[in-house]
């Protein structure tokens, strides 16, 4: 688990984005766009999502992560994929009832790894029996389903050399697709 030490930095920047001078924030984001490229990014963002800090980093954070899992999947060995798919898990219960922003983007972050985890071929069952039969996780369960296809059609920025060819995205997904496209043929 990441310390809150490691936070600090992250922190001080966004807050300097926030209320500093122009070549203090100059700094601020030079340092923020070599952060989201670090491989320490990947376990600062998550600390930052199980922490009680603002709402404002805790979305910087969950942005980040989701440029991470995007791009630079590659950093992570592919046997620590399911512990990185726990976590997210683990944080979308969290954050189930919101801030809504920051549930979408780690809804987000859950459909581009569950592309990239082609082994993984129960996501859909797995995300509702994480998530819980509850009325508070049934928005964040919608809003997985709803960015999962959109993921799947759209995500074309995303580095599938990782995992290997399109034809190698589990059936889960893009049957979850065609259902999505058939909702919108009828309607």
């Amino acid at each position: 688990m990441v310390t809150m030490a490691a936070h600090a930095p992250v922190l001080t920047a966004m807050a300097t984005m926030r209320d500093g001078q122009r070549e203090q924030k100059k700094a601020a984001h030079q340092y923020l766009e070599s952060f989201q490229k670090s491989t320490e990014a990947w376990q600062v963002t998550i600390g930052i999502l199980q922490s009680g800090a603002e709402p404002e980093a805790q979305l910087f954070a969950a942005t980040t992560l989701r440029g991470k899992i995007t791009y630079d999947v590659n950093q992570i060995p592919p046997d620590a994929l399911p512990s990185l798919r726990d976590q997210l898990l683990e944080l979308l219960k969290a954050f189930a009832t919101g801030p809504r922003p920051i549930r979408i983007q780690l809804c987000v972050c859950l459909a581009i790894l569950a592309i990239q985890m082609t082994g993984w071929k129960d996501v859909v069952p797995l995300v509702v029996s994480t998530l819980g039969n509850s009325a508070e996780s049934y928005a964040c369960i919608l809003d997985f389903l709803k960015v999962l296809p959109e993921e799947v059609t759209e995500g074309r920025k995303i580095n599938l050399t990782v995992c290997g060819p399109i034809d190698t995205i589990p059936r889960e997904l893009t049957t979850a697709w065609v259902r999505r496209e058939s909702i919108y043929i009828r309607i």
